[in-house]
């Protein structure tokens, strides 16, 4: 991926090794600068940074826009650049996500804001492919939430889950481990005073994952495991029959 930025007199090349990425993989490539005047220009007003950007807050001039999570002074008018995504980096958005921001140091709103296409991790698309082939689970949405992936879930329509109104589940890799977190909006019927009505009721649970218990042989997602680890949450809040 290529991308040039002009900053009177200064040209800025920037090249960027591959299209896309998922979470926890290296960014990296390199930027030329080119000096169109005669004068000599201290580059290291400038720099290259790995940045959360909101599109629509950079259109307003809002600071808030960009948070930059890691700068890289230019120095030399030639230099490789190398930035590591976090493991609960924001994937991409239609107007936010992950970005390289090239630009005056202190002035990055109106720098360069060259966007970074940037999917989940391999873990956490081959857990939800398990949810959904094994468990007949239907992700409706994807979206990152802080230091996490949030993703919401229709369940079957089966009778064992006609009270769930809702169900969010986070994913959050902590280190080496998996956390998962079960957000579900449940409908309980009331009876009060002689009349019927429903209420929501919202209940959470928490399990966390170890690379032992979510891979098999080393490397391998233990989709029996997943499947088994969800199905016990579940059991929390099916309906059950009345004998």
């Amino acid at each position: 991926m290529k991308s040039t930025y002009f900053s009177k007199p200064l040209e800025f090349s920037i090249n960027v090794n591959g299209e896309s990425w998922k979470q926890g993989e290296v960014v990296a490539g390199d930027i030329e600068v080119k000096n169109h005047s005669g004068e000599e220009i201290d580059l290291s007003q400038y720099s290259l940074s790995l940045c959360i950007a909101d599109i629509k807050k950079i259109q307003k001039k809002d600071a808030k826009g960009i948070l930059v999570l890691e700068e890289l002074t230019i120095e030399n008018a030639q230099q490789g650049f190398s930035f590591k995504l976090d493991d609960n980096c924001p994937i991409t958005q239609k107007s936010s996500g992950p970005y390289i921001v090239c630009g005056k140091k202190g002035e990055l709103i109106d720098g360069h804001h060259l966007a970074l296409q940037v999917s989940p991790s391999e873990l956490v698309s081959n857990i939800l492919e398990v949810l959904e082939n094994f468990m007949r689970f239907k992700v409706k949405s994807l979206r990152p939430k802080k230091e996490s992936l949030e993703a919401v879930i229709i369940l079957p329509t089966v009778k064992e889950f006609t009270s769930v109104s809702q169900f969010k589940l986070n994913l959050t890799k902590d280190n080496d481990n998996l956390k998962l977190d079960y957000l579900f909006k449940i409908k309980k019927v009331c009876f009060d005073g002689g009349v019927t009505s429903t209420k929501d009721e919202t209940k959470k649970f928490t399990s966390t994952l170890t690379p032992k218990e979510y891979l098999i042989y080393g490397s391998s997602l233990n989709q029996d495991l997943i499947v088994e680890k969800v199905s016990s949450i579940l059991d929390e809040i099916k309906v059950r029959p009345i004998i």
